[in-house]
């Protein structure tokens, strides 16, 4: 049966027909508009990636602060975790933002980073060891055992220039040969150690000798084409300092990775 909008009028069916196309086209490009300005907003949301030293403990505490001094400048931070050395030439190459945490001076090897004024946080190198019982105070005092350290980690690098050290991939590579005896010594920071003996060599009998061999801040290097947020990051990291937010964060993040 047909009806008409009106006796001399196109009929209903006709009128459809016509007015479908357009319909479908208008319905389109809304859809359309609307996925680009969605896209939009998602492409908006600010974001860096950092290079991270993989299976260290010193840098997860660090990142646990670095992710609330981020938050706070509006970005979202995503972290690569990298073997030590390769992380810091991939923060220096811009094939990341930047590094999580280093020793101050980095930037004079690393020229295209810049070091942020206020530190992340502040550690203490020390020997490790299962049975040496010599009293261990400084970088000379190591020199004729077997030592390791961590590759790419530069103040231990550069602590036992002149002696022949093992280098390790990781923490945990590290403990093991501590452990298995290839290696009388192992340098590493306080915390990070303390951690690992917890996680992975609990009843080793590994230790702490002796007092620090190194003691510094680490500080957080961005690649220079980010150099617009250093003002922001030393704001946000020195008003954190000053609240003794960054060494709550500390004590919760050791807590966790203790607990894993």
């Amino acid at each position: 049966m047909w009806f008409y909008l009106n006796p001399g009028g196109i009929s209903l069916r006709t009128f459809l027909r016509f007015l479908s196309p357009f319909f479908i086209g208008w319905v389109l490009f809304f859809l359309t508009v609307s996925e680009g300005h969605s896209q939009d907003r998602v492409s908006d949301v600010k974001k860096v990636t950092i290079s991270a030293i993989v299976n260290e403990q010193t840098h997860a505490i660090a990142k646990h602060v670095l992710k609330e001094v981020y938050r706070r400048i509006d970005y979202e931070v995503e972290f690569n975790d990298l073997p030590g050395e390769r992380a810091l030439a991939w923060a220096n190459n811009g094939m990341t933002d930047g590094d999580v945490a280093r020793i101050s001076g980095t930037q004079k090897k690393y020229t295209n980073l810049i070091q942020i004024k206020t530190p992340v946080i502040h550690f203490k190198g020390v020997a490790f060891t299962k049975n040496i019982t010599k009293p261990i105070a400084r970088w000379e005092d190591i020199r004729e055992f077997r030592i390791g350290v961590v590759r790419g980690v530069r103040y231990s690098t550069i602590g036992t220039r002149g002696m022949v050290p093992f280098f390790a991939n990781d923490m945990t590579q590290l403990f093991t040969i501590l452990d298995r005896g290839r290696i009388e010594i192992a340098v590493a920071v306080l915390d990070a150690g303390k951690i690992e003996i917890e996680r992975n060599f609990k009843n080793s009998g590994i230790h702490v000798t002796g007092t620090p061999l190194f003691s510094s801040p680490l500080y957080h290097f961005i690649n220079v084409r980010n150099q617009h947020l250093v003002e922001k990051l030393e704001h946000v990291l020195n008003e954190m300092t000053r609240s003794g937010e960054i060494n709550e964060i500390r004590k919760k993040a050791i807590r966790k990775l203790t607990e894993r």
